[in-house]
């Protein structure tokens, strides 16, 4: 009896952990770059803010290049973001000087 305890004493001690879930990350959907929004709201709508939304679509495509799915996720939502003020500032610009030459040309007669 004596030697199965010194036997458990010599055995070194293992520590097992729980099992960890695999890295799923590659099942997910990769998020939208929105490249096709971001250049049409640059032509027809706002281009200085619309250059940072072509840029913003493009960090997209490099994070998920590289296996970053957090920041591709990240700037997948500014570049959603920037073109949503892009069409509002542009929209905005478009309808003021739709006004501003109703008024001029009514002005003028």
């Amino acid at each position: 009896m004596a030697d199965s305890d010194s036997d458990d004493e010599r055995r070194p001690i293992r520590y097992t952990t729980p099992a960890l879930a695999p890295n799923v990350a590659y099942l997910r959907q990769p998020p939208r770059h929105y490249r096709i929004g971001a250049i049409l709201s640059t032509v027809l709508c706002f281009f200085p803010i619309g250059i940072l939304s072509i840029i913003s679509s493009r960090k997209v495509t490099k994070s998920m290049a590289i296996g970053d799915h957090g920041g591709a996720l990240a700037a997948s939502d500014r570049t959603r973001l920037l073109i949503q003020i892009t069409v509002i500032v542009g929209g905005l610009l478009w309808f003021g000087g739709l006004l501003g030459i109703i008024y001029m040309s009514t002005r003028a007669s």
